[in-house]
């Protein structure tokens, strides 16, 4: 966002997405906002998902998809049906800058456990 300041003079650019498409306004003014990833998930898609640690997460996930007609290529493992609902349902409706947060341990070798919960 400093750049964005130094740069523009302001928090605030559009640009467009696409040639022909609308302009879209970026807003960098800090804090940015902090989405939880399942929390998040499960607003923009208005329903609870599976417990990760269920064993049928993979195959109630898989339905979710089909039932929304999104496509996923295989393996569909746990994580990357999840990824493609975080693409469908949170990346793509984001403009602004966001942090996605507490990521499932099974998304990323980086992930860890959340402190509080």
């Amino acid at each position: 966002s400093g750049m964005v300041l130094a740069i523009t003079g302001g928090y605030k650019i559009k640009y467009s997405p696409k040639p022909g498409m609308p302009e879209v306004e970026v807003d960098f003014t800090p804090p940015f906002p902090r989405i939880s990833m399942m929390e998040g998930l499960e607003n923009a898609m208005g329903i609870k998902l599976p417990a990760l640690d269920d064993p049928e997460c993979d195959s109630k996930l898989s339905a979710i998809l089909k039932d929304r007609d999104i496509e996923c290529a295989p393996p569909h493992t746990t994580a990357r049906l999840l990824d493609e609902l975080v693409g469908e349902y949170l990346e793509s409706n984001i403009v602004h800058p966001t942090f996605i947060t507490e990521h499932p341990e099974i998304m990323s070798p980086l992930a860890k456990t959340h402190r509080s919960k």
